[in-house]
């Protein structure tokens, strides 16, 4: 959970970063997860992160011009998951648009992780 809020205190996160946390373990080993479960381990933590305060959900749009605006989900998580839901089911878990367009920021730069309940430990594996 450490390197989440470091990286979070260098850029923002893009659910694709968030995937790879719940697939693969420190040694780059995967975990034996079907995509369902490496989607929905991925908002669980995802929500987890947004619930206790800590990070917002994001996009970027691309413009016209072909550069990207960054906005926030003004529904927050649920909207955030409803997005991420019909792009998983467009394109399943390797969706361009699922792993580089959604993404979280973190609220307080230098802030470290508060303690991590089972719930969440329970995805790393």
């Amino acid at each position: 959970m450490d390197y989440l809020y470091d990286e979070g205190d260098r850029d923002i996160i893009f659910f694709g970063f968030i995937i790879g946390v719940v697939s693969f373990d420190r040694e780059d080993v995967p975990y034996e997860k079907s995509e369902a479960d490496r989607f929905n381990h991925a908002l669980r933590l995802a929500n987890f992160l947004i619930s206790d305060g800590d990070f917002n959900p994001g996009k970027s749009i691309r413009q016209e011009n072909g550069n990207f605006r960054k906005t926030l989900y003004e529904g927050g998580f649920e909207e955030f998951r409803q997005d991420l839901e019909i792009l998983f089911d467009g394109g399943g878990i390797d969706n361009i648009d699922l792993v580089a367009g959604p993404w979280l920021v973190k609220n307080n730069i230098g802030k470290s992780a508060s303690s991590v309940p089972d719930r969440i430990s329970q995805l790393f594996g």
